[in-house]
């Protein structure tokens, strides 16, 4: 079984070079449509890439597409 899915921004953008993650470190990177593909899928799916927090997607049985999005970190100023 493999889980496809889209990764994007909460404005709609696709994000590309996501890391996407089984539990027994099976991966994949999403491409620059922010599409994915990932054979073996665990129960949970983990995305990860610089700029934004990563998240945890708990999979639903026999589900095989998913769609998730990326919280941006908020930029930190120094203080003064």
């Amino acid at each position: 079984m493999a889980v496809a899915g889209t990764v994007r921004t909460p404005e709609g953008e696709p994000v590309e070079g996501v890391l996407v993650m089984g539990v027994d470190l099976n991966y994949a990177e999403t491409d620059s449509r922010g599409n994915f593909t990932l054979n073996r899928p665990e129960m949970v799916l983990f995305f990860w890439c610089t700029g934004f927090r990563p998240v945890a997607r708990p999979l639903v049985a026999g589900e095989s597409r998913v769609e998730v999005v990326l919280p941006r970190v908020a930029a930190m100023r120094a203080s003064a």
